[in-house]
């Protein structure tokens, strides 16, 4: 006679009611032998289902012991019970254990690939064994859609699909009509024909024509145990080979498939969450620029635009149309000013908002014979609008709305309608740092209008000229055209009175023998010069004797070159030559300011400055930051915001990762079930944790992405909140934004794999069945 299956011996299982201890089975001794088609029947409470639940290895038991196939499992541990199950128990409930959401083909497929079988072959097979139930037409069809003979008669298809040697229903019919118990009962015997089936039922009469064996109990106690017929002999048939490939990831993808409404709530919950951390995290990151919080000092820089950064070439040397490209194509830099230098320099033309007159009175004649002359002197008061000249822009900007470039330096585009075309504005140039006792009066005529920026936009000469001198050139060079050179003066605050002293026509005034008001000047000749009153004054001095015939003849040494004095402006600037305008180009050449080294750039938003700095440092150029450098006292009002908003979304991140990790720990809560039933189809405990961590993998990834979407769809419509943390969060930042949800996740995922091994899986994770006085005692 062939060895039994399965043996109990003596075997006693308890419960624990109150304090009170309640036999499930007392001391039971029973033996199945394959291809034995088993029925076990009694009232309620008699110990069928406890059998059962031992029989499968679900449930330990106290006393006694369980052989299998000859081997005794009183020292089996959570591993070896989850072997068992998975390999040789197939378990078919009242409640049908199916997957609803998930087809009658995929319910059957299921439990095949959970045995190892290659995909292909399972959908074959699979097509096979809904033949034989008589449920291949619908294998299509979602299983929730199924009458309740149809989901029982799929629940024996998936347990046939389990290659196991033992096959336990408990009470598979109690929901059934008589025609579909029939029909669930012929395919249990014909499933005995090659395996052990147990067949637990209150209805002994409607099995009677076809177990082989009848078991009776009765308050855990063994009553009956009659044999009807004998088992046919089944050969023994080589055990079908697990692939032991890893079927985690197929596992989690039936899992999201067969629930779509569960798993678009999932979804939907983990975007929010990546929303919300996006949305504490990046204010958190946001705070940590602590330069808001600052009060910006302009003694370095005078113009400190959050925007605005400052640059040179690495080697210091000129700025070359390749290199205003190279920056041009640097993400987020708008546009460039050529000359650095000048946008440093205070720009004033709108009397009582930029500047104020002032009269001053001057004493121009001796203490005993006193002259008062009163003057008007020009205080300027604007701190926030800088010279700048026509910007390179990083796009096909269209600059003018009307009108043209300017071609001279007297001449400017500004801001605002047609109408300004052809006004002449009086402009005050002023730089605190190297002019602090004066300014530069320049009459400048709009010859373009712009929409673009705000202020008023100069000609490169005059530009390059402030460069020079920034620069360090002795002598200032202004181009000079036809018109008498008076559009450009620098008044010093401190001596206004000396042109009045001398006169503005204290000659040489012209060239030309005849100094008539109206006359007409020739153009200057390349070593041809208008000199600054001052510096002409300074020529006479240095040679008493000399006159203006002698200095023409003789020329004016300069470190430029030699040239002679056609004749004087009235200009205090200091040194000042008028040359013709090629004259200037060849010094600006020669001087090295044709385009200056040193170039102020415009990025679209400060949160986008460390980004460019670093850009720029990687292209090769020395860069800063004015408005980072000059913040250095702190604000302590808007400091202790800043710490204030620090706190708050630390708090909020905290209690939206917590939040996190409990709603989604109930959400898969839900799954308990279905694990429990791809359990009894053979899904062991590691890969249904797996499964666990590819869900909450796929869902995060997946949540993150439309969570982006949306964030950069508020941010493109303008919603301040959004765009002004978009702005700084650069690569880095959203990378670490996405791993810091992602590990709330895993740790929920954590957190849930628990939990799942503790219901679903109790033998493997330590079952607690027995509870006296207090105390624990552990499978």
């Amino acid at each position: 006679m062939a060895q039994p299956i399965l043996t109990l011996q003596e075997l006693s299982k308890y419960y624990v009611n109150g304090r009170n201890v309640v036999a499930g089975l007392n001391r039971v001794s029973l033996s199945f032998e394959q291809g034995e088609f088993v029925a076990i029947t009694g009232e309620s409470g008699s110990g069928k289902s406890t059998l059962a639940h031992i029989l499968g290895g679900i449930l330990p038991y106290e006393d006694g012991e369980l052989f299998i196939e000859g081997k005794p499992t009183s020292h089996f541990d959570g591993g070896d019970w989850e072997r068992y199950r998975a390999e040789s128990v197939g378990f078919i409930s009242q409640s049908y254990g199916i997957l609803p959401g998930a087809t009658v083909l995929e319910n059957v497929v299921s439990a095949l690939r959970l045995t190892g079988m290659e995909k292909d072959q399972a959908l074959s097979e699979a097509e096979k064994i809904l033949e034989e139930v008589e449920l291949l037409p619908m294998k299509n069809r979602r299983s929730a859609k199924l009458s309740s003979g149809q989901k029982q008669r799929l629940s024996i298809a998936r347990a046939l699909a389990k290659p196991s040697k033992v096959l336990i229903a408990d009470e598979p019919t109690g929901n059934l009509d008589p025609e579909n118990s029939d029909k669930v009962i012929r395919l249990l015997a014909r499933a005995a024909r090659e395996r052990l089936v147990i067949l637990i039922t209150h209805e002994f009469d409607e099995c009677r024509d076809y177990v082989t064996r009848h078991i009776s109990l009765q308050d855990g106690k063994l009553i009956a145990d009659a044999r009807l017929r004998s088992a046919p002999e089944i050969p023994e048939s080589a055990p079908r080979q697990r692939s032991g490939k890893d079927l985690s990831l197929p596992v989690a993808w039936l899992q999201t498939k067969s629930r779509p409404m569960w798993a678009a709530v999932v979804l939907l919950f983990l975007t929010l969450t990546a929303f919300a951390v996006f949305a504490f995290l990046g204010s958190f990151i946001v705070a940590l620029d602590d330069t808001s919080t600052r009060i910006y000092d302009s003694n370095a820089f005078l113009n400190g635009a959050p925007e605005r950064i400052v640059a040179v070439r690495g080697d210091l040397a000129n700025m070359t149309q390749e290199d205003y490209d190279k920056i041009l194509s640097i993400k987020y830099v708008e546009q460039i000013e050529k000359f650095g230098y000048i946008a440093d320099i205070y720009c004033a033309w709108e009397q009582d908002r930029d500047y104020v007159v002032n009269s001053v009175q001057n004493n121009m004649g001796t203490g005993r014979r006193p002259e008062y002359v009163y003057t008007d002197v020009i205080e300027i008061t604007t701190t926030d609008r800088f010279m700048q000249t026509v910007p390179l822009f990083a796009d096909d900007t269209e600059f003018l709305t009307a009108g043209r470039l300017p071609e001279r330096y007297d001449e400017i585009v500004a801001v605002g309608g047609e109408d300004l075309l052809g006004q002449t504005i009086t402009v005050y140039l002023q730089d605190d740092v190297t002019w602090s006792t004066g300014y530069l009066q320049v009459d400048a005529t709009v010859v373009g209008v712009t929409d673009q920026g705000e202020g008023l936009y100069f000609h490169d000469e005059l530009a390059q000229a402030i460069t020079a001198s920034y620069l360090g050139a002795e002598y200032t060079c202004i181009p000079m055209y036809r018109e008498v050179p008076s559009a450009l003066v620098y008044k010093n605050l401190r001596d206004t009175w000396s042109i009045y002293r001398y006169g503005p026509n204290c000659p040489p005034f012209r060239m030309d023998s005849s100094p008539a008001p109206g006359s007409t000047m020739k153009q200057l000749g390349d070593d041809e010069t208008y000199i600054s009153f001052a510096t002409y004054l300074e020529q006479l001095l240095l040679y008493p004797t000399a006159d203006y015939s002698a200095l023409y003849k003789s020329g004016l040494t300069t470190p430029e070159g030699e040239f002679r004095i056609a004749g004087v402006h009235d200009s205090t600037l200091e040194n000042a030559l008028g040359v013709s305008p090629d004259a200037f180009r060849r010094i600006m050449a020669e001087q090295n300011v044709a385009n200056g080294n040193q170039v102020s750039i415009t990025v679209s938003d400060y949160a986008y400055t460390d980004r460019v700095l670093a850009d720029l440092e990687e292209a090769g150029y020395i860069a800063l930051s004015p408005y980072v450098l000059g913040s250095a006292q702190i604000d302590e009002d808007l400091a202790a915001q800043r710490s204030q908003t620090l706190y708050i979304c630390i708090g909020a991140l905290v209690a939206i990762l917590a939040l996190q990790i409990i709603v989604l720990r109930a959400l898969f809560h839900m799954e308990t079930e279905s694990f429990r039933i791809l359990s009894d189809m053979g899904l062991t405990c590691r890969t249904a944790q797996k499964s666990i961590f590819w869900q909450m993998l796929l869902f995060t990834l997946a949540g993150q992405l439309v969570s982006i979407g949306a964030i950069l769809l508020c941010s493109s419509s303008g919603i301040p909140q959004i765009s002004n943390v978009t702005k700084y969060l650069y690569g880095i930042w959203w990378i670490v934004i996405s791993l810091v949800h992602l590990l709330s996740t895993a740790l929920a995922a954590w957190v849930i794999a628990r939990g799942l091994k503790k219901r679903v899986y109790p033998r493997t994770a330590g079952y607690v069945d027995l509870v006296i006085d207090d105390e624990e005692v552990t499978a």
